[in-house]
C-alpha cells in the first residue's frame, strides 16, 4: 500500500488556513487519534512547533482534544469543519464588501487634487484680468465670447485686435444691453471692420469666455460686480460651455459690419435693424441715425410689416433669414 502523502492540498489555504496548518490537519485526518509526537514525526517538525500547529488548528474548529489521557487530538469532520470555515469567510467578505463605500471615498479623496487642476477658482479683478490677459495670450485658433455686463476684461481693444492680427477666429454674442452702451456699438464697429464675427440677442445666460480647447472663464455668480470666476482647462466641461455657446451663436442675430452700414441703397434699413436688434430705444436710434424719435417710429413700422414681423427683435431674425444682415 502506497504511503500516504501528508503535503497539503490548498483547499483550506483558500479559506484562511495556513499551509503549515492545514498539513498537521491532513496528517490528523488519516488517523483516528494522533498525538503531538506522530504529527512532529510524520511532518519532520520539532514536537514544540508540532504542539502550537494542534492547538492553532483546534481553536478554528478543525480538531478537537481528546479528555482522556495521553493528549491527543481528533479531525472534525470535514463537512462540518469546513462548512463552518466557509461561513466565516463569506462573513468576512460581507464586511469587506460593506467598506468598499469607505474605500472609494478614500479613492476620490486622493484623486482630488487632478480634478482642481481642471477647476481653478480666481478672485479679484487684477487677479482675473491677469488670467484673462494670459488666455488670449495662449490663443490660437478661436476665442469664444458671450459679451454680457459686466464684462470679462475687455476694456482694451488692442487685446482682441492683435488676436485678429494673428489670424485668430474671433465669434462674439452680445447681449443687447452691452450694445447699447454708449459708444459701444461704434467700437463693436471697429472690432468687426478687423475680422470679429458678431451677433446679438436680448439676453444671455452668463458671461463666458472659451479660448481654443484649452481654457475657459466664467463668473461664480450673476451679480452686478465680477469679484471672482471660474478658470475651466481641456475637460468635458470645457466641451459643454464651448456647445453652449454654438447653441446661442445659431440662434442669434448676426452685426453687420462698417461696409454694410455705409450710405448705399438698403444700408438705411440695414442700420435700423442692427440698431433694433441692439436693444436701442427710439431716442437713442434717433440719435445715432440723426433723425427725429417719430421717424424712427414710422421707419419701424415700415421695417416690420415689410418683414411680417411682430416684434422688434422678430424683424431682426426674419432680415438675418432674408439675408439683408
Amino acid at each position: 500500500m502506497a504511503p500516504r502523502d501528508p503535503r497539503p492540498t490548498g483547499l483550506l489555504e483558500a479559506l484562511g488556513v495556513p499551509e503549515a496548518e492545514e498539513a498537521a490537519y491532513l496528517s490528523v485526518l488519516a488517523a483516528p487519534e494522533s498525538t503531538v509526537a506522530a504529527v512532529a514525526a510524520e511532518l519532520a517538525l520539532p514536537a514544540e512547533r508540532a504542539g502550537e500547529l494542534l492547538r492553532s488548528l483546534t481553536g478554528r474548529g478543525l480538531l478537537h482534544r481528546l479528555a482522556e489521557p495521553p493528549a491527543r487530538w481528533a479531525a472534525i469532520a470535514p463537512d462540518l469543519a469546513v462548512q463552518a470555515l466557509l461561513l466565516r469567510r463569506e462573513a468576512e467578505l460581507c464586511r469587506l464588501r460593506g467598506r468598499i463605500g469607505e474605500l472609494m471615498r478614500t479613492h476620490r479623496t486622493a484623486r482630488r487634487p487632478a480634478a482642481a487642476e481642471l477647476v481653478e477658482v480666481v478672485t479679484g479683478p487684477a487677479v482675473i484680468a491677469g488670467h484673462w490677459r494670459r488666455m488670449l495670450a495662449g490663443a490660437r485658433h478661436r476665442v469664444l465670447l458671450f459679451d454680457k455686463p459686466p464684462h470679462l476684461v475687455r476694456a482694451d481693444p488692442g487685446l482682441e485686435l492683435g488676436l485678429l492680427d494673428r489670424g485668430v477666429r474671433v465669434r462674439v454674442v452680445y447681449e443687447a444691453g452691452s450694445v447699447s452702451a454708449p459708444g459701444r456699438l461704434a467700437e463693436i464697429r471697429e472690432f468687426t471692420g478687423a475680422g470679429e464675427q458678431a451677433r446679438v440677442l436680448p439676453e444671455l445666460p452668463c458671461k463666458l469666455a472659451v479660448v481654443d480647447d484649452s481654457w475657459a472663464m466664467l463668473p461664480l455668480c450673476t451679480g452686478s460686480e465680477l469679484h471672482g470666476a471660474m478658470l475651466v482647462r481641456a475637460s468635458s466641461l470645457l466641451d459643454a460651455l464651448a456647445g453652449t455657446f454654438e447653441a446661442y451663436w445659431n440662434r442669434a442675430v448676426r452685426i453687420p459690419g462698417p461696409r454694410a452700414a455705409e450710405c448705399t441703397p438698403g444700408s438705411r434699413h440695414t442700420e435700423l435693424l442692427t440698431l433694433l436688434c441692439a436693444g436701442f430705444t427710439d431716442d437713442s436710434i434717433a440719435r445715432q441715425l440723426g433723425v427725429s424719435p417719430r421717424t424712427v417710429q414710422r421707419r419701424v413700422r415700415e421695417l416690420m410689416d415689410s418683414l411680417g414681423a411682430r416684434t422688434r427683435f422678430q424683424a431682426g431674425i426674419q432680415a438675418a433669414r432674408a439675408g439683408l444682415l
